[in-house]
């Protein structure tokens, strides 16, 4: 009884790890009182259902979903639309009221403007309404009037961050379509987005993606056996090692990455494993950033290479990198 209990009790502790080791929210997405507004519909039904919000129907073409539930303490109507195609989420909006009386509609529209504040930032009042942007998305509180005489509030969430993460993954900016790279050294010469964010890559197969749109895991035909390649983020989405096991080939690869203050990958270590185990080859690379884009993007950069070979003495070398991006409209 004692061993059963022990075992079960290592076991929770290896779960609550396991989970904990997981970032629990998007911090590159708009979310409404901690749901995130974007992906697939049937993921967002399944988090607004487990915040006590209750669906009641759909629009007759399937590009509107209605559900009830509480919006900050309030009863409140929410109906998220979709994009048909690819039935990820583009856009939430929350409808509270009717109101009657000015002065309920103006303590109400106070309170929530205070809690959005809390939650985003600050907003700016345009037009009898007020806004709020980011990189990744943004709210709008608006008062409508009814033709009852009644007026409600309403709020717009508007996701404009793509929800496949792997242009931020790869540390672009801004809704990046193609690169073009000038001595490609550990990447690809020619990169392709498509406009949901996803990298447009047919070697990368049986793709696994979290909630939130980053690349847990793949795999990668190779002229020998398959690689299963596997990826792992801080607390804050950022990739901090990339994995590629082939055992067919008795080989592995591992990428582990570091950040500077702006937040881009300033150095990506390499190492390579035989079959037994033992290190073959380490490439550590370091960015020094010298242009970037309107977006924020580089566009030339001075990547200084330190290789070793096992056997073989450690070399160092400077390449200087250009790029040229394109960008989706």
């Amino acid at each position: 009884m004692k061993k059963k209990m022990l075992f079960l009790l290592c076991l929770a502790v290896a779960w609550s790890l396991a989970v904990s080791a997981q970032p629990s929210s998007d911090p590159r997405c708009i979310a409404l009182e901690g749901i995130p507004i974007q992906g697939p519909i049937d993921t967002l039904r399944q988090q607004l259902l487990h915040h006590d919000y209750a669906e009641w129907g759909q629009s007759d073409d399937g590009e509107d979903y209605y559900f009830r539930g509480k919006y900050y303490g309030f009863r409140a109507k929410l109906m998220v639309s979709i994009d048909t195609v690819s039935r990820l989420v583009a856009s939430a909006y929350v409808t509270i009221g009717p109101y009657s009386t000015p002065q309920m509609l103006h303590k109400n529209l106070e309170y929530f403007l205070y809690k959005l504040t809390k939650a985003h930032g600050d907003f700016v009042n345009r037009d009898d309404s007020w806004y709020y942007t980011d990189d990744y998305g943004s709210v709008k509180l608006s008062i409508v009037d009814n033709p009852n005489g009644s007026r409600d509030l309403r709020i717009l969430y508007l996701p404009l961050a793509p929800y496949y993460k792997d242009l931020f993954t790869m540390g672009f900016h801004g809704p990046v379509q193609e690169v073009v790279t000038e001595n490609a050294v550990a990447e690809d010469q020619f990169l392709h987005f498509r406009q949901d964010g996803q990298i447009d890559n047919p070697d990368l197969q049986d793709r696994h993606y979290d909630r939130h749109g980053y690349l847990l895991s793949a795999r990668m035909q190779e002229k020998e056996g398959v690689s299963l390649v596997t990826y792992d983020y801080d607390d804050r989405y950022r990739l901090v090692r990339r994995t590629l096991k082939n055992d067919a080939a008795g080989i592995s690869y591992i990428n582990d990455y570091t950040y500077n203050d702006r937040g881009e990958p300033l150095t990506n270590n390499q190492k390579v494993f035989d079959r037994s185990g033992d290190c073959v080859l380490t490439i550590n690379m370091q960015n020094g950033y010298i242009t970037r884009d309107e977006q924020g993007n580089w566009t030339t950069n001075s990547l200084t290479l330190n290789y070793w070979e096992k056997d073989s003495k450690t070399q160092q070398v400077t390449v200087l990198q250009r790029r040229t991006l394109t960008y989706w409209e």
